[in-house]
């Protein structure tokens, strides 16, 4: 079992890095950096083939003009999260201004899907006191991640898919995995993925509802 660090420790109470122990098989899977026109759609039409539901964590500034793919994947079930404004990832930022991002992408999400975003991400998962008191300020709960995918190494559909069979060789149960839709190696990526996760037995509709989403796509 791999050790917890001192600073795990210290932010558990602030910081959601894994599903609760009672998941089960459940994994989540979440997309950083979003949205994006020609990517975004390719993932929501690859988890809606094998019914999973994901977590994408957005850009404010990426949002105008991107309106209605973002409406779009939270009517397909989707939580749409809060990836501050910027993504700005000064080490130790002025808490007034770190505040003052993360509510700007708050707003905007708000307007845009007529919902505020259940889950921030500190952008590169830097936590700091801003990064710590402000998503619970505004009324989100924080979510980083237990397996990082690394696919922001990826170029092209063959770094993708060799990803994904690493991840495929580290996933366990509850694991909350890192993954980005900014870009078209997604698509390959999942295409390996998601029938691996299922083939290992591993429930891909339900991690949302675990950390208390819920999952109504009837509006």
């Amino acid at each position: 079992m791999a050790r917890t660090s001192l600073k795990d420790r210290l932010t558990a109470p602030l910081v959601t890095r894994r599903l609760p122990s009672n998941a089960g098989r459940r994994v989540l899977l979440t997309f950083d950096d979003g949205p994006t026109p020609g990517v975004t759609e390719g993932v929501l039409s690859r988890l809606a083939d094998h019914g999973a539901r994901a977590a994408f964590f957005v850009i404010g500034r990426r949002i105008a003009g991107r309106e209605a793919l973002l409406r779009e994947t939270a009517s397909q079930g989707h939580a749409v999260c809060n990836h501050s404004m910027t993504h700005c990832d000064i080490r130790l930022p002025s808490p007034v201004t770190y505040h003052r991002d993360v509510r700007l992408a708050h707003d905007v999400i708000t307007r845009t899907i007529g919902v505020p975003p259940p889950f921030f991400r500190a952008p590169a998962g830097r936590l700091h006191p801003a990064s710590l008191v402000s998503p619970g300020l505004l009324g989100m709960r924080h979510v980083l991640w237990s397996l990082d995918s690394l696919d922001w190494h990826c170029r092209d559909d063959d770094a993708g898919r060799e990803t994904a069979r690493r991840v495929l060789d580290s996933v366990d149960d509850g694991d909350i995995i890192l993954l980005h839709d900014y870009h078209t190696y997604i698509h390959a990526l999942l295409d390996d993925l998601l029938p691996g996760l299922r083939d290992r037995g591993f429930i891909l509709d339900g991690g949302l509802s675990q950390l208390g989403f819920a999952e109504d796509t009837s509006s």
